[in-house]
């Protein structure tokens, strides 16, 4: 079994996520890759960050979650769209193939993820138990910051370089990859910087609660 974070799409997606992996669209196939990618990014960022902020009780911690959130799906949805487009089928099964390593099975269950070292999973599910009984002190945090940057890490560098290694791109596209990429990693570090210290116990439990629910196991 292989550690991931990830999420469950929406039935919309994996729809199409089903139609690109069996090359069934009926048409060219970057058509369904870009719809694909597209609503992948939507919903990571729905799953890892939107949502959250939903379950924040009201706050300036709230309010930060839900601007960065939307400056993250701003700047990724710009970037996708320079990134993506028309293109041969030949050139865009690199893609689908790397949608493969991507989505995996959970007892029946279709999710999105990226895999994650075991040892970091393990030790964030220690500290989210903890944060979860009210246990976290001020000296545990600073370790908690630490383990959700990696975290973050492992996910942008999956979902954004990695993925667009998998596209045909040129000198300035891939230029703009690695500014946006920059620029996400950036707003998660402030994000995970501005929320972890600060949360009370009870936000803290949310946050502990949120984040556990995206990470699993699966073949």
């Amino acid at each position: 079994m292989t550690a991931y974070f990830g999420f469950t799409p929406s039935e919309t997606l994996k729809k199409n996520i089903e139609i690109a992996l069996a090359h069934a669209s009926g048409g060219p196939l970057y058509l369904i890759r870009d719809k694909v990618s597209l609503s992948i990014t939507d919903e990571i960022i729905d799953a890892a960050m939107t949502k959250l902020a939903h379950e924040l009780p009201p706050s300036d911690k709230k309010e930060t979650m839900e601007k960065l959130s939307s400056f993250i799906r701003s700047t990724m949805q710009t970037l996708m769209k320079q990134l993506l487009g028309k293109d041969i089928d030949e050139k865009v099964l690199k893609s689908l193939n790397f949608l493969t390593l991507s989505t995996h099975d959970k007892g029946g269950q279709l999710k999105v993820g990226c895999a994650m070292p075991d040892e970091l999973i393990g030790k964030l599910k220690d500290m989210f138990a903890l944060a979860e009984e009210g246990k976290i002190t001020d000296g545990i945090r600073p370790e908690l910051i630490i383990l959700q940057k990696q975290m973050a890490d492992i996910c942008t560098k999956h979902f954004i370089t990695d993925y667009c290694e998998s596209l045909d791109l040129g000198f300035f596209k891939r230029n703009a990859m690695s500014i946006a990429s920059s620029a996400t990693t950036k707003a998660i570090h402030f994000a995970i910087h501005k929320l972890v210290p600060n949360l009370s116990k009870d936000e803290l439990a949310i946050f502990a609660k949120h984040y556990d629910s995206l990470m699993y196991f699966a073949d």
